[in-house]
């Protein structure tokens, strides 16, 4: 990498985390419902757009989003598969399913809820309002997919949420 790219990528990637990192992790963070492994998924996604080099990020805020997000997916599904072979040795491993940063609203809880896909393309879609055609790109499935989970996100929020809300009520 040459050194006028060099300073350009170091110049975009500190504003970025000046201006953004926070959003981001923030939005990661309802995608993942973990504070810990946003922050964690923000920052191997800011490894990746260093090492891109010379080939330019648009929309680095978007792509970082996204980049990270998949990230969180990835280390979800490898967490997964602990826990399943954790399971067939019939012990626990520590710090598999750790929750410890959660958010404490009724919509964390509810977002928390969803399965992990509703949860993504609900994220991407109303928090980082991406369009359906970049969330189905992001998540690697068709426009139709996007609509169906978007549809049964709200389903499953609306219905979280009313149950909340009544049960608070009483």
């Amino acid at each position: 990498m040459s050194d006028d790219i060099v300073s350009t990528r170091t110049a975009e990637l500190q504003a970025f985390v000046a201006e953004h990192y926070r959003q981001v992790v923030g939005r990661v963070t309802l995608i993942t419902g973990d504070r810990a492994t946003a922050e964690d998924a923000v920052q191997e996604a800011l490894v990746k757009a260093w090492r891109r080099g010379d080939e330019p990020v648009e929309r680095l805020v978007a792509w970082i989003t996204v980049v990270a997000s998949n990230e969180a997916r990835s280390k979800h599904r490898r967490r997964g598969a602990e826990e399943r072979a954790y399971a067939r040795l019939g012990e626990r491993g520590d710090g598999v399913d750790d929750r410890s940063e959660q958010l404490d609203t009724d919509l964390m809880t509810a977002l928390a809820g969803l399965p992990l896909r509703e949860r993504q393309a609900a994220v991407l879609f109303y928090v980082n309002d991406r369009s359906v055609a970049e969330v189905a790109a992001a998540l690697g499935v068709s426009d139709g997919s996007v609509k169906t989970l978007l549809s049964r996100a709200r389903a499953h929020l609306a219905a979280a949420l009313g149950d909340q809300q009544e049960g608070g009520a009483a």
